[in-house]
Formats: structure tokens, C-alpha cells, sequence
């Protein structure tokens, strides 16, 4: 047994992410449509402190692949491209997990 204490923050799950923070989540929507993904193709999370949010994205299958990224108030406000950046490769990778998904799923058994 660990003798480190808990934070309390550190157990709870994540919020949603268009409950936490709207933006980020009309950003993330954004740039999921060119590549013709749904917002239910990923578990879009969020916690927040007074500093800023760090934005959680789950996809694949059984959500088992995790990125995330850490963003300030100023970079949310100001509209930081660092935030693009990080959904636009965000969505890559959920496209691409998706083929690979679809593919394992649809090959014969032999």
C-alpha cells in the first residue's frame, strides 16, 4: 500500500467535454466533420482548474486509445493554434484506428 496521499481530483472521471468546456468541443466537432467522424466516434473528456483544462480523447476500439493535451485559459481565449493542431492530429489518429478497426473486424477467420 502506497503511503502517498490522494488527490481527490486525481479519482474523480472526466466531465464531458462539451459540458466542461463548450469551445474546445465545437472546435473538436470541427475538425472531425472533413474527415467525415462523428462526436461519437471519440469520448471527449475534460478537467479543469482555475489554470486551465486538460482535454481528454478516448477512441478506438473499446476506447482503449488515449491522447491528451493540457491548454491554458490565455490559449483557450486567444485561440491558440496549438489547440487546432492538437484535434486535427487527434482526428488523424481516430480515422486511422477506425480503418484498422473495421479491417480487423471484416477479416476472415481461417
Amino acid at each position: 500500500m502506497s503511503s502517498k496521499p490522494y488527490k481527490l481530483a486525481a479519482m474523480l472521471p472526466d466531465k464531458p467535454l462539451q459540458l466542461a468546456e463548450p469551445a474546445l468541443y465545437r472546435r473538436l466537432v470541427s475538425e472531425l466533420t472533413p474527415l467525415h467522424l462523428h462526436p461519437f466516434d471519440v469520448k471527449a473528456g475534460a478537467r479543469s482548474d482555475p489554470q486551465g483544462v486538460t482535454v481528454y480523447l478516448r477512441f478506438g476500439e473499446e476506447l482503449g486509445q488515449v491522447v491528451s493535451e493540457r491548454f491554458t485559459r490565455e490559449q483557450i481565449d486567444a485561440g491558440d493554434p496549438g489547440i487546432r493542431a492538437f484535434f486535427q492530429g487527434a482526428a488523424q489518429a481516430m480515422k486511422k484506428a477506425l480503418i484498422a478497426d473495421y479491417y480487423r473486424m471484416m477479416k476472415p477467420e481461417v
